[in-house]
Formats: C-alpha cells, sequence, structure tokens
C-alpha cells in the first residue's frame, strides 16, 4: 500500500475553499488529497438548513456540533444534538441532519473524502463572500440534485428532515 506523502496544513477561519451549497455556507477545512483519509468541512447556516436524506455507499460521514443545536436523522433514529455532540453515519446508513436553532454550526468529518469535495462543488456554487447566502428562492430541483449526487457515489432516499 502507497502511502500520501503528508504535509502541514494551517487555516485560519477565512481561509480555504468556500462554497452556496443549499442555502448554506461550507467551508473546507482539509481535504482529502491533504490529510491522505478525510475530508473536514464547516456547515453554517440559517435554521432550517438541511440535507436530503441520502446514503453513503463508500463513505463514513461524521457530525460534530459546534453550537447550537442540530437534529441528526441516522437510520431510523433522529437525534436533536446540542453543541458537542458527535454521531457517526456508517457508509450504507440513510442519514440526514437539519439545523435546528439559529445559531446552528456543524462539522462534517467524511472519510474517504474526495467524492463528497467534487459533490459540494458539482451542487454548490463558489461562495462570493465567506457569508451565508441569502436564502433560495425556493426549494432545490430534488430530481437534478439526485441525478448529480448519484454520479458522485450518494443516493438521495427521501426528503430533508422537518
Amino acid at each position: 500500500m502507497t502511502v500520501p506523502q503528508l504535509h502541514v496544513v494551517a487555516r485560519g477561519p477565512s481561509d480555504g475553499e468556500a462554497l452556496w451549497v443549499l442555502g448554506g455556507l461550507y467551508s473546507y477545512r482539509a481535504l482529502s488529497a491533504e490529510t491522505g483519509a478525510y475530508l473536514l468541512v464547516e456547515v453554517e447556516g440559517p435554521q432550517g438548513l438541511a440535507a436530503p436524506l441520502h446514503i453513503h455507499t463508500e463513505e463514513d460521514e461524521g457530525f460534530y456540533v459546534t453550537s447550537g443545536t442540530v437534529r441528526v436523522v441516522i437510520g431510523d433514529r433522529t437525534v436533536d444534538a446540542p453543541a458537542g455532540s458527535f454521531l457517526l453515519a456508517p457508509r450504507g446508513e440513510k442519514h440526514s441532519f437539519v439545523f435546528a436553532s439559529p445559531d446552528a454550526k456543524l462539522l462534517l468529518l467524511v472519510s474517504p473524502g474526495s467524492a463528497h469535495e467534487g459533490l459540494f462543488r458539482a451542487i454548490g456554487e463558489p461562495a462570493g463572500d465567506r457569508v451565508i447566502p441569502p436564502a433560495p428562492a425556493g426549494p432545490p430541483d430534488f430530481a437534478r440534485l439526485a441525478a448529480t449526487a448519484g454520479r458522485h457515489g450518494t443516493k438521495v432516499v427521501g426528503p430533508p428532515p422537518a
């Protein structure tokens, strides 16, 4: 097995790539090419920011709540997770999240992370400024979202949690 040559990664709060994805600000804190193993993404957004219920075929996804409360759905379990909580959705398990409070903030840890880096870029757009984007005019086109996600190893299986 070839072990990638890793280098020091040091990013300040305003450093790194940032995207507007489904009404939230997604900031890449560490890329899988840099870590050799995982993607770390900081997610900020308004109360109600949510991801559709989905399944990863090749990735595990961790959720670390840094502030506020995030409702996380994993399988048949729903957890209102306060700041300091960690939850893991193993590959093959349906999962989602919704920001349940106005001050919610989340770190996503995806391993391996390269497919998810591409997915966020495909469904998002470069953040003009490192701010939470204006609210979308309406719901996303779920058929288009599901097709794009499928090309990146993610199967959309339902709407976001309420």
